[in-house]
């Protein structure tokens, strides 16, 4: 037998991957067709990155980091009301700093088992699995290949499958008041479109008594005086000018005298206690514009296609808790793929940690914290529990965080960035409490998330009353060294030495601290700094009490001694610390090159090597 066609042995292959994917559908296992991945190359933020998605994705990061970039890379493939000369690109959607002549698209679709889609792309397709790329090249047309792996990849005319698989997009400049015009006559044409014909004929029947309605309402309209008067005048000004005008006279109606304009013409209004209430402000409307745009795509859907949605910050106009509620209504109300972009917090809150995509910005180029949608934030999270809280969440969305112990220290940084002309916002750095010494988790979703991060801890001697006998010990040193075996490598000579010396960290207690201990106290405190690791002399009060601050905080607690002055700051620390503040808040300039402000500067300094990069 001679050997068999290349294009029928892949449609024989396609064919029992396909029914091996029907199988098991039949036997109970959902699976929904979705986008696992996308690979760009040199467009627009993007060098060389390939993130992964969910079927609900979240695309968080700063301003101008390349999330809407990265949901027109998904359009410029599936987007239907993109036309071809959107198609065909511009010079600036080349990656500037890479100098790129060429830009590379490339997802791939995973769990294919639709009709509509194998028939689609036929031997396109292996273990319900294809791939599109869309390739441009200055100075050439746009190419669309598809195959099921990259040796298989074939050139094809153009976006041929757009018909059958498509992404629908929500700006997120939407004009509320003509998207709402726009979906509601889209929703009220396919509901249309739906009706049986007993149900066609039914409709028709009450179409007709309306106009036989808007006929007698419009007949007694015209009978008020006051409406017949108002325009005696007019009508006689009309007949005077043109004999046409004799057997016609204008008159008041009430909105429209045609039926069928009238309800083509609906208004989407409230309803409450049976009077209809105009629509107001954006919040409400935006809401009525996702559910109504929601509604429309449910009535749509249909067997012969497949259909992504892509929304642009779903939160506008809306106040934390609707924000909440929406994140989780938008999840819930899809079986379909949703990629959802948002710089709200309280919409992160509300999303599974594995499901978030976090880009953030570095040598100019953009990248996806974990490559994008990753199980280890899921695990990082895990950790983290209970503390995920709106004010944690912030830091998806920051350039650095800056962790400190307690709300005392976020009082104090806060108020000497501003003193000292560190724009937190402008740099996009957050200060965030852990609420005590648990920094471990904190530090691994830094990590995770490709955040920079420091954090500043107190270095109190603990007593180990577990020991016998008890033994005193530095405790700052050794949490920053257990947190430093976390996020270094185990040949990393800090953690090596910490190996051969810790045990100087420990002595008799109710002694005085023995020089080899404070020796060693000294040379790791120095040695974590590099880390973005910050230890108090004691804590925070004791190192004040000991600063340039020393003389106003004397005249504010009205203490004349350190040790009666530190015990009165550390009584109602952040009530006390909030009241010094506020009255001294301009001395905090004299810690401008202290050691206190030290950590803030490190991480203010990071912030700007990543936004704007040495390439010296």
């Amino acid at each position: 037998m001679g050997k068999l066609p290349k294009l029928f042995v892949l449609s024989i292959i396609s064919f029992c991957s396909n029914f091996r994917i029907k199988l098991r559908y039949i036997l109970g296992r959902s699976i929904k067709v979705k986008i696992e991945k996308i690979h760009i190359k040199g467009f627009r933020n993007f060098n060389d990155e390939e993130i992964t998605f969910q079927a609900k994705t979240l695309i968080i990061g700063a301003n101008d980091v390349g999330k809407t970039n990265l949901l027109y890379a998904l359009r410029l493939l599936f987007d239907k009301s993109l036309n071809e000369h959107d198609l065909e690109l511009s010079d600036s959607d080349y990656n500037a700093y890479s100098k790129a002549n060429e830009i590379e698209i490339t997802v791939t679709i995973c769990d294919i088992a639709e009709d509509c889609l194998l028939s689609t792309f036929g031997g396109s397709i292996k273990d319900g699995v294809t791939m599109i790329r869309y390739l441009k090249t200055k100075d050439e047309s746009y190419r669309i290949l598809v195959g099921y792996s990259e040796e298989t990849l074939e050139e094809f005319p153009s976006r041929y499958y757009i018909k059958r698989l498509n992404m629908q997009y929500v700006d997120t400049n939407r004009d509320l008041f003509s998207f709402l015009k726009r979906e509601r006559n889209q929703m009220l044409t396919l509901a249309k479109d739906k009706r049986t014909a007993e149900i066609v004929q039914e409709d028709d029947k009450k179409t007709t008594d309306i106009q036989n309605d808007l006929n007698t309402i419009n007949a007694k309209v015209s009978s008020l005086h006051y409406v017949s008067t108002a325009l005696e005048q007019v009508n006689k000004e009309l007949s005077d000018l043109s004999i046409h005008n004799t057997d016609q006279s204008v008159q008041f109606i009430a909105g429209e005298s045609n039926a069928d304009k009238l309800l083509d013409s609906l208004v989407l209004a409230y309803s409450s206690e049976e009077n209809p209430l105009a629509i107001g402000g954006d919040g409400r409307n935006n809401q009525i514009f996702l559910a109504t745009w929601i509604a429309k795509q449910n009535i749509q859907k249909s067997v012969d296609h497949v259909t992504f949605y892509a929304i642009e910050e779903p939160e506008a106009h809306l106040h934390p808790h609707q924000q909440r509620k929406l994140s989780e209504y938008i999840q819930n109300k899809f079986d379909e793929q949703v990629f959802i972009t948002s710089h709200s917090p309280h919409i992160a809150s509300r999303f599974k940690p594995e499901n978030m995509v976090r880009l953030y910005s570095k040598n100019k180029f953009t990248y996806a914290a974990c490559s994008g949608c990753n199980l280890i934030l899921k695990e990082v999270f895990d950790e983290f529990g209970y503390r995920l809280n709106v004010l944690s969440s912030e830091t998806f969305f920051s350039n650095g965080v800056f962790l400190v112990e307690g709300t005392s220290e976020v009082l104090f940084y806060t108020s000497l960035a501003q003193e000292l002309n560190v724009d937190l916002d402008r740099y996009n750095l957050s200060i965030l409490s852990v609420e005590g010494i648990g920094f471990k988790p904190y530090i691994a979703i830094c990590n995770a998330l490709n955040i920079p991060w420091v954090l500043r801890t107190d270095n109190d001697i603990f007593s180990k009353p577990t020991k016998s006998p008890t033994m005193h010990y530095y405790a700052g040193i050794s949490r920053i060294m257990g947190i430093l075996e976390h996020i270094a490598c185990q040949d990393e000579p800090l953690l090596q030495y910490w190996s051969s010396h810790k045990a100087e960290n420990e002595w008799q207690y109710g002694t005085e601290a023995p020089t080899v201990a404070n020796d060693l106290n000294a040379y790791i405190k120095e040695q974590a700094e590099p880390f973005g690791m910050f230890l108090s002399d004691i804590d925070l009060e004791n190192d004040l009490a000991n600063s340039p601050l020393q003389g106003e905080l004397f005249q504010y607690y009205g203490k004349k001694k350190v040790d009666t002055l530190v015990k009165a700051m550390q009584t109602k620390k952040a009530e006390n610390m909030l009241g010094f503040l506020t009255e001294y808040h301009a001395a905090l300039g004299a810690l401008a090159e202290d050691k206190i402000a030290k950590p803030l500067m490190i991480l203010k300094q990071a912030a700007e090597e990543r936004t704007h990069p040495n390439h010296d």
